[in-house]
């Protein structure tokens, strides 16, 4: 058997006594790419030679991987066999670049461990993980992850709760413990994210809010998702022959606009993404602003810089997101720059109304009619609207009206649509809208 040849990716190494070696090589490899190969018991030409392993061999593996890379790293360590012949394949990868062995740093060029000079490792801590998600510690560690791993394992990745499958998708801090990814991706949180329609086109009426959240956040965020897209009705216009569908607001750019808020979310100050409603639009908020070295104009070109690194390979093995870079150029082409406003640590996304929706022309319209009642009307329709279940006869005395001039304007408001039977004459209430 034959592994190929030594590159910026694998190692060889013929037997554990040159396990320093490889592991030195690993460190590099990871500088180079953020991950790496080596295989114990393969010579330099990739031909396998095999090896014979203690009982206590991979542990001893981990252990010295422990304690002399940093920062620490995750690895995937395998016994493999092939035509009666041993070997042991490590694998690693990282994004908390630079990675040193034995206290000293080492960048792969093609083959070969060269070790970094000042350049070079400015050139690395410049480009290193450095967002707060991965270091910070959960404040739970009795974490599952069902939700989480149920959709990795629908893109055929095969999750585990081990520390090496937690470390190498960024859930574990330097210190083995389960880190601010994790907590998001819990089965059980404190995390909500909240969709908040007002009446209006400000923020003085609330008329419903709807949380989600207390769960995976990769599963509030596709329930949010799904109760807009099957929200987002359609006009259908007909000229003449032609027909034309105009949908109330772009679905493609509220995605983009979404996810995005719920990827590059300041999640360390405990502060969620959430949905506003008007009657003549929606707006997207999220809170952080952009990436420090990103600027205004790289950010409407696309340019991906993204502001949590693990979380973005979180969401990307989850099918949730990718780092193509079209997501703001997609929400321009449609909306404008103008859709975007940055101010006070919040970054905006305001996507505007095709037409007005059918609910704020019906409420528009019971107001209207509110506005044009008389006054015995307006007594009668404010007395069933603090209590329903009056009776016509417990109105007229409310009221100071006769029974029978209640009853006409009962009448009269119903068929204005104002005011609603819901039951029987006997059992039931009056709705006022």
């Amino acid at each position: 058997m034959n592994f190929g040849i030594e590159d910026e990716s694998q190692e060889f190494k013929e037997s554990l006594a040159q396990l320093d070696k490889g592991l030195k090589s690993l460190t590099a490899m990871l500088n180079r790419h953020g991950e790496g190969t080596l295989y114990l018991g393969v010579d330099d030409s990739g031909n396998l030679c095999g090896l014979t392993p203690g009982k206590d061999t991979l542990m001893e593996i981990r252990n010295k991987m422990r304690d002399k890379i940093a920062p620490r790293v995750y690895p995937d360590i395998q016994l493999l066999s092939d035509a009666g012949k041993n070997y042991i394949r490590v694998t690693v990868r990282g994004s908390d670049i630079p990675y040193s062995f034995d206290g000293r740093y080492y960048i792969r060029n093609v083959s070969a461990d060269e070790q970094a000079d000042n350049t070079v490792l400015r050139k690395m801590l410049a480009s290193s993980d450095a967002d707060l998600l991965k270091q910070k510690e959960s404040p739970d560690q009795q974490l599952t992850f069902h939700a989480f791993f149920a959709l990795l394992a629908a893109r055929g990745i095969h999750p585990a709760m081990s520390e090496e499958f937690l470390g190498n998708y960024g859930l574990l801090n330097q210190n083995g413990r389960m880190n601010m990814n994790a907590y998001l991706m819990a089965d059980r949180n404190e995390v909500r994210v909240n969709v908040v329609t007002f009446e209006g086109t400000d923020k003085s009426v609330m008329s419903h809010r709807t949380e989600y959240g207390g769960q995976c956040l990769l599963s509030a965020m596709d329930e949010v998702l799904h109760y807009f897209q099957s929200s987002n009705v359609t006009r259908v216009n007909v000229t003449g022959t032609k027909r034309q569908e105009e949908s109330l607001y772009d679905f493609p750019s509220f995605r983009e606009a979404w996810v995005n808020a719920c990827l590059h979310n300041d999640w360390n100050n405990a502060l969620s993404p959430a949905v506003y409603v008007y009657d003549d639009r929606i707006e997207i908020v999220s809170y952080g602003g952009l990436p420090y070295a990103l600027s205004l104009d790289g950010f409407y070109r696309g340019t991906s810089i993204p502001v949590n690194k693990s979380l973005m390979t979180i969401f990307i093995a989850a099918g949730e997101a990718e780092q193509s870079g079209h997501g703001v150029p997609t929400i321009v082409d449609r909306y404008g720059k103008e859709a975007f406003r940055f101010a006070d640590g919040m970054l905006t996304v305001t996507l505007s109304f095709s037409f007005e929706p059918q609910q704020v022309t019906a409420r528009k319209e019971t107001l209207r009619r509110k506005d044009g009642l008389s006054q015995n009307e307006k007594a009668v329709y404010e007395i069933l609207r603090g209590d329903g279940h009056l009776t016509l006869k417990e109105v007229a005395a409310k009221s100071g009206l006769s029974l029978s001039g209640v009853k006409n304007i009962c009448k009269s408001l119903q068929e204005m649509n104002l005011l609603i039977r819901v039951g029987s004459r006997r059992d039931g209430y009056w709705e006022a809208k």
